[in-house]
């Protein structure tokens, strides 16, 4: 029986029904097939648009104050590109950053050094679309989790080496980003020649941010007047531009900000880079990739996100929908991808006169429908024969000031990252700069399709 829910097809979302709910404990492996929503269908056939094959690899801790320091060769020639150095050089560069060394203090074992991704790009009259294909393994299709120990509900899971570090199982989904400019470049601060489409996000990449050599710690963050508990409250520094700061430092001037009235100028002229995410568990199940904007942080475009979190366990399964009110430890793999918490789908509040087993999982984010310019980028993702198949929608011109206008016949700086294999933050695979033309030349073509 296929279940649906307004635009949300359970049968295609979650693939989690009541006769998968009773043969998943024979399971004790991830499925072999992993369906999202789809929300959209491509206007053409992807098979006639032409397909670019281009390896990512993991950067380490390499920074923007790496690249501008004397410790990088290149560091003078950085306002002529990336790619004039290192193209062609992504698998050793990989091989090299993935090691112990120091881009590296804290390297994961068994890391892969690089990663070839497959993309195709086309648009229509209204919108642009994507496919990206890459391969992996495994997929990764939980997030962070609550566990039960048979008193109360404790945090689990969570990204390689921070919980395998801690003897906990990690559990983090796979994620593709792409970061998009105008082709009038953002420049990478203020009186630089060196812009987007030269550094890629090299830019965004800084040593005050977590996991980076100058992480900030929170009790420093806590008293800062834009940042602390009388600003935004904030746990940690993510990505930013240094032209939303009003100096340099070794650190990336994490604390420099400008005054709001010149960050709001800055933005109203175009000056900030477009980031979308799609996640394989915190937004796949309901068919929306994340938007965001890269200025003087990683902010969430306005409306809302397709995901959200609390403090504690607040929802639990709605075991008259999908036939079970938490995951059973032993089935963690096996429901890979298929139990997505989904407000007022297959999540109901949490009852807190329900009774639990020992190793009983939650994850820690509900997912819905975002609204506003939140929901501006719909995503549809599946898993099969080893394969992650991606494929992302947006307009290309959805009339909302956190979004970077895309027009046909102009070639748009833009950088890839995928997270494979239980990570996040700056453990991903990242591209050099690129560029995709629509319906003119760059390093991938959009076609036209449709009319």
């Amino acid at each position: 029986m296929r279940m649906t829910y307004g635009r949300i097809s359970l049968g295609a979302a979650l693939l989690v029904v009541t006769a998968i709910a009773a043969s998943c404990a024979t399971l004790t492996r991830a499925p072999s097939e992993v369906a999202g929503a789809r929300l959209f269908t491509f206007p053409g056939d992807w098979s006639t648009v032409p397909a670019k094959t281009i390896t990512l690899f993991y950067p380490g801790q390499a920074s923007w104050e790496f690249l501008a320091s004397d410790a990088h060769p290149g560091a003078a020639g950085l306002e002529a590109g990336c790619t004039g150095c290192h193209a062609g050089q992504e698998k050793t560069l990989g091989a090299k950053l993935v090691k112990a060394g120091p881009r590296e203090a804290d390297p994961i074992p068994g890391k892969a050094p690089s990663i070839d991704l497959t993309v195709r790009a086309a648009y229509d009259s209204e919108s642009v679309y994507f496919q990206f294909r890459w391969a992996t393994a495994t997929p990764h299709a939980m997030h962070t989790l609550w566990r039960y120990d048979g008193k109360q509900w404790v945090a689990s899971g969570g990204p390689k080496p921070d919980a395998t570090k801690k003897g906990i199982p990690p559990s983090y989904e796979d994620r593709l980003a792409v970061l998009w400019d105008d082709p009038d470049n953002v420049s990478a601060f203020d009186g630089s020649q060196a812009t987007f489409s030269q550094v890629g996000c090299w830019m965004t990449c800084h040593d005050s941010m977590r996991a980076m050599p100058n992480d900030v710690p929170k009790s420093a963050l806590e008293p800062h007047p834009y940042w602390g508990r009388q600003g935004r409250k904030v746990g940690d520094i993510r990505k930013y531009l240094l032209i939303s700061r009003t100096a340099r430092d070794e650190a990336g001037a994490w604390d420099k900000v400008k005054p709001a009235a010149e960050l709001n100028r800055l933005k109203a002229a175009g000056k900030f880079l477009d980031l979308w995410q799609w996640r394989a568990a915190r937004s796949n199940a309901v068919g929306y990739a994340s938007d965001d904007w890269v200025l003087e942080y990683r902010n969430g475009d306005a409306g809302r996100a397709p995901f959200f979190s609390r403090p504690k366990p607040d929802f639990m399964y709605d075991e008259k929908a999908v036939g079970f009110r938490a995951i059973p430890e032993a089935e963690f793999q096996a429901r890979m991808g298929q139990a997505a918490l989904i407000e007022g789908k297959t999540a109901v509040p949490f009852d807190s006169k329900a009774t639990f087993a020992v190793g009983d999982l939650l994850p820690q984010y509900i997912l819905r429908e975002p609204q506003g310019s939140g929901g501006d980028v719909q995503a549809s993702g599946r898993y099969a024969d080893g394969y992650w198949v991606v494929e992302l929608r947006r307009k290309l011109n959805t009339g909302n000031p956190d979004d970077k206008v895309l027009r046909p016949g102009k070639a748009y700086p833009v950088g890839f990252a995928i997270f494979d294999d239980s990570v996040s933050n700056r453990r991903h695979y990242v591209t050099l700069p690129l560029t995709v033309g629509l319906g003119v030349d760059g390093d991938m073509k959009a076609v036209k399709v449709g009319r």
